[in-house]
């Protein structure tokens, strides 16, 4: 049994005329009935019943239609990762963000990604700015998305500052400084904090609290998220305030967002891959990267 002997019964099945199938193939109807004939000897079964003026399926034959048709769409793909493979082209590409900061942008750039790039088995990973750089270490991520200065800067790593970020302070709903457009770090002297888990990105918990020793008070830790979207929980249920990017006022909660003075330190929102990582995927993904952030700064 040949490839050809599939797609002709393919072909004839899906026309369920030999005179078309043998015109759609390019082929002479003789040698096309022979083949299916052949076919069928081979099987041991009929594929079609001739008995009527309008040619039909057997049984036998929808159930080897659809098996047919599986084996030839997995040769397709097989052709083509071969062909993607050739080009480099192919492979796995492993992509970390930060939630939720991530959704603003990355759909679109991996829509773009994955049209330029089919056969490609792309991993997309939600973690912590500490464990991107862990997973950057151990090579079990390509690229990820960190804030600055707020992971270590290691040797072996790349970081590219593509969006500089404000902070913002989230309120809990009605609170009494909601009436205040503009917000200082020191007005907030004597509310509850609810911030990250120092073991999910220790860098920037001690940053946050660095900005209020620096405003002249410790910041009053009441509760410890474990990530991003669960500090907007914690905020809009009335725990405390907390300082978050201010992209995160894009995102639905019952939080009150308020900025703070120009002057307020930003961290960079920074890609970060391995600089011994030459993968010619991970080179297009980040042209991709700089052409949307690019657009998003204009």
């Amino acid at each position: 049994m040949e490839l050809r002997h599939l797609r002709y019964f393919v072909a004839v099945a899906d026309e369920l005329n030999f005179r078309r199938a043998a015109r759609r193939l390019h082929v002479s109807q003789p040698p096309l009935s022979r083949q299916i004939h052949d076919l069928e000897d081979e099987l041991g079964t009929k594929l079609f019943d001739r008995s009527s003026r309008r040619l039909a399926l057997t049984p036998a034959g929808e159930s080897f239609l659809k098996e047919v048709r599986q084996i030839l769409s997995h040769v397709e793909r097989a052709a083509q990762l071969a062909l993607a493979a050739s080009r480099g082209e192919a492979g796995q590409l492993s992509v970390a963000i930060l939630p939720p900061i991530g959704g603003l942008f990355l759909p679109s750039a991996i829509r773009e990604f994955r049209e330029r790039f089919p056969v490609v088995d792309l991993t997309i990973l939600d973690l912590p700015p500490q464990e991107q750089i862990t997973a950057l270490m151990d090579r079990r991520i390509d690229i990820g998305f960190v804030p600055l200065p707020v992971v270590e800067m290691n040797p072996a790593l790349e970081f590219e500052p593509v969006r500089e970020v404000e902070l913002m302070v989230a309120l809990p709903p009605g609170h009494r400084l909601a009436k205040q457009r503009r917000l200082t770090l020191r007005k907030l002297a004597h509310e509850p904090f609810v911030m990250l888990k120092r073991s999910s990105a220790a860098l920037l918990h001690d940053w946050v609290s660095n900005l209020c020793r620096e405003a002249g008070f410790e910041a009053q830790v009441v509760k410890l998220a474990d990530g991003p979207a669960s500090i907007l929980e914690l905020v809009s249920a009335g725990f405390g305030v907390a300082l978050v990017p201010g992209l995160f006022a894009r995102f639905p909660s019952d939080a009150i967002f308020r900025p703070l003075p120009p002057t307020t330190p930003k961290f960079q929102l920074s890609l970060a891959w391995r600089r011994d990582n030459e993968s010619p995927l991970l080179k297009a993904f980040l042209e991709i990267l700089r052409t949307r952030f690019g657009k998003a700064n204009r």
